[in-house]
């Protein structure tokens, strides 16, 4: 047991892959005993963002929150971006097929590339055997990114050949251990630990606390410590059995010290000192600023944001962000692809079937827009609940002017008010995923409209049919007899049967199926490693 313990509190960045029936990778900054599989540390925090983004679309595997048991009758747009291999089709993917590449992507974290080459170029050649071209060829692809990725030096986010310096600092009523980690000259990130101090205690134990606890996963070159410590020997030699390397654990002075790795110290130091001197407010402080700022009865506990989006006002989306007692939830964020004729009537009609299905009501509801939007959702809803709009100065979207409460009260946006800007980022993070989800309902529609037309063929049957004939137009021309001849008796009868309610004009609207993704773990401390190529998917996707 430690005496200073950082378990719970974050490190480096890391991913882990679930244990998941159809495990996922997610980023997270923080160490469980959760049974799931960690990897890592990776840094810099770019390059940790483009990994993941690397991973994603390279590998496939699942980004979904949802439960997967392949029964889904189309894929999420996801597959049709080429970020997903669909497990949830069982027509496009078995269980046995995604654990092949979970086995890929575990071999290709590890770094493990001589292992990561045979296992692939077995692939390629089992595939090339059976005659399946196509899935030949997908692995090649695999295999030549992950191979420009490696000889892409911008991309070193494996830390063995790092160096880490451990400062260990003391104060009155606390004690911290400062970790900087440099590549060469190059710092890489830091990090430190605060220990409330107690009567009793010896501070250098903290740096082989801290030691002992951080390099779970990763090892770097060489550790540098500030200030000797109790079995420092020993320690070195037991995690250099555990990482099957040598490592120095070596005591550095101030004067020996790179200048790099002062450098950082020095930074880190004075950060510390303006976060301890600086005045963040609480939630309960934030709350009460809300309650004064609007004239509440009570502080918001949790706050709902609404936004509604259109292009030339056509095909309306909408979509909701939320807060509650300081910590957002993406998880119950959620969009929805309109079939009303405005901006005003989606708007409303979203917030008044959000407020009827969930049980759990919002203390406030936030609006993104003017008068208008506000005075429609106050009809739509006609509850206590209060409701505000934020207001965008013209010509200026992404900022907000000031806030109308529903009695006609303007108060000013104030840059300096952290409540203030809680609310911006509610209503920026439901205005994003309000556009997203219309822009992915409109580019993604046509990869649907064969799934509407034909329904009673699965996916892969669907897939085969569009590879042969080339366009929807050819296929809907079909007869009965051609159609028996490419699927089957079977399946020609109820799919001529699809095709003829298409050519009368009864087939169903296509519709994007579009499902809640995450690529770093909720509660990980990780938000800000999302990539920024797979961002906009991430929020597009939530529900």
């Amino acid at each position: 047991m430690h005496r200073f313990s950082i378990s719970g509190q974050p490190v480096y960045p890391h991913f882990k892959l679930t244990r998941e029936e159809f495990p996922r990778i997610l980023a997270t900054r923080i160490l469980r005993q959760d049974g799931d599989e960690y990897f890592g540390a990776f840094l810099n925090r770019t390059n940790v963002r483009i990994l993941i983004d690397f991973v994603n679309r390279t590998f496939r595997l699942r980004s979904c929150t949802i439960e997967i048991d392949g029964s889904f009758p189309v894929p999420c747009t996801q597959y049709f971006a080429k970020r997903c291999i669909a497990p949830c089709v069982a027509s496009l993917c078995d269980r046995e097929s995604y654990i092949e590449m979970v086995d890929l992507v575990r071999l290709f974290l590890r770094n493990d590339r001589e292992l990561f080459l045979a296992a692939i170029s077995r692939k390629i050649d089992r595939a090339s055997e059976d005659l399946d071209f196509e899935l030949a060829a997908f692995f090649r692809d695999i295999l030549q990114d992950v191979q420009a990725f490696w000889s892409n030096g911008r991309y070193q986010v494996w830390l063995d050949d790092t160096t880490d310096t451990l400062e260990l600092l003391e104060s009155n009523d606390t004690i911290s251990v400062i970790i900087v980690s440099q590549r060469g000259r190059r710092p890489l990130g830091e990090i430190v630990y605060e220990f409330p101090k107690d009567v009793g205690d010896v501070p250098t134990d903290a740096l082989r606390d801290v030691i002992a606890q951080f390099y779970v996963h990763h090892l770097p070159r060489e550790i540098r410590v500030s200030h000797d410590f109790k079995d420092r020997i020993k320690l070195a030699r037991d995690l250099g059995a555990r990482f099957g390397r040598k490592l120095n654990i070596s005591v550095e002075t101030e004067m020996e010290r790179r200048v790099t790795a002062d450098r950082a110290i020095v930074r880190t130091k004075e950060r510390i000192e303006l976060e301890s001197i600086s005045n963040k407010p609480s939630v309960d402080d934030t709350k009460a600023e809300l309650k004064k700022m609007f004239g509440l009865d009570d502080g918001p506990s949790r706050i709902e944001a609404f936004d509604a989006a259109h292009i030339s006002a056509t095909g309306f989306a909408a979509a909701m962000s939320v807060w509650n007692d300081g910590h957002d939830l993406p998880n119950e964020y959620e969009h929805w692809i309109s079939d009303r004729s405005s901006e005003l009537e989606t708007l409303a009609a979203f917030v008044f079937d959000r407020l009827t299905r969930r049980r759990v009501k919002p203390d406030l509801i936030l609006i993104d827009g003017g008068p208008s939007q506000l005075n429609a959702v106050v009809k739509a809803v006609r509850s206590a609940i209060p409701v505000v709009a934020a207001v965008k100065p013209r010509g200026k979207h992404s900022s907000i002017s000031h806030f109308l409460t529903a009695d006609g009260n303007r108060i000013e946006y104030n840059p300096d008010s952290y409540a203030a800007r809680l609310l911006k980022r509610l209503r920026d993070e439901a205005h994003d995923l309000a556009n997203a989800t219309h822009r992915l309902s409109r580019d993604m529609m046509h990869f649907y409209e064969l799934a509407a037309i034909l329904p009673s063929l699965n996916e892969r049957e669907r897939h085969e049919l569009i590879r042969e004939f080339g366009s929807i137009k050819k296929i809907v021309e079909l007869t009965p007899s051609q159609l028996e001849t490419r699927v089957g008796k079977t399946l020609a009868i109820p799919a001529a049967k699809d095709l003829e309610a298409f050519r009368n004009g009864n087939s169903p609207r296509p519709e994007p199926l579009i499902v809640p993704i995450r690529f770093v773990e909720l509660d990980g401390a990780a938000e800000d490693l999302i990539p920024i190529e797979a961002r906009l998917s991430a929020k597009e996707s939530h529900k």
